[in-house]
């Protein structure tokens, strides 16, 4: 679970840091850049509720996950050929619904792996490595390939391969041997 939230955050502050700059660099206006984090808020928000509702109706949650993985991998792909305002805001939705599903499903996984009684700890935990070690790496990930290559497109595609590999990693999470009496 760290490891695909590290990977995942990641991508997410690479992605919030340096997209407006690659809309702009690529003919897109700026204000119109700048709304797509806008649209990503929206369609983040809508994800939430999604992602929370479909988690309590599946036999495990690591599948929703994964869809929210997945969902940000296509994303990328999209903002990688975003050259009009309309792929960019394709990108922003698919990205953001995908984004979305880190809130909700994150804690129910730890809370169904590791029992509701570390919940708080082991949450924190994450989200200090994901948030801390993940969002610090990925705009300076981003900026090294972009001053080594010119373009920040490289840094999508390799976001891209990055959330895929996390989508199919989430999928191997083992379920907790139940106990009986234990919640």
């Amino acid at each position: 679970l760290v490891f695909c939230n590290v990977c995942a955050v990641m991508t997410v502050m690479m992605t919030f840091n340096l997209q407006i700059v690659y809309a702009i660099q690529n003919g897109i206006d700026e204000l119109e850049a700048a709304a797509a984090i806008g649209v990503i808020g929206v369609t983040g928000s809508c994800g939430k509720f999604f992602f929370g509702w479909f988690s309590d109706r599946i036999k495990d949650a690591k599948y929703s996950a994964a869809l929210g993985f997945f969902l940000m991998s296509i994303g990328m792909i999209v903002l990688y050929q975003a050259k009009t305002v309309t792929t960019l805001y394709v990108f922003a939705s698919i990205y953001g619904l995908g984004y979305g599903s880190l809130a909700p499903v994150m804690p129910y996984l730890i809370s169904d792996r590791f029992g509701r009684h570390i919940l708080g700890a082991a949450y924190g935990l994450l989200i200090f490595f994901a948030t801390g070690v993940g969002g610090s790496m990925g705009p300076i990930l981003g900026g090294l390939i972009f001053d080594k290559t010119g373009s920040y497109g490289l840094g999508w595609l390799i976001s891209a391969a990055i959330l895929m590999f996390v989508t199919f990693i989430i999928l191997t999470l083992k379920p907790r041997e139940r106990i009986p009496g234990s919640y």
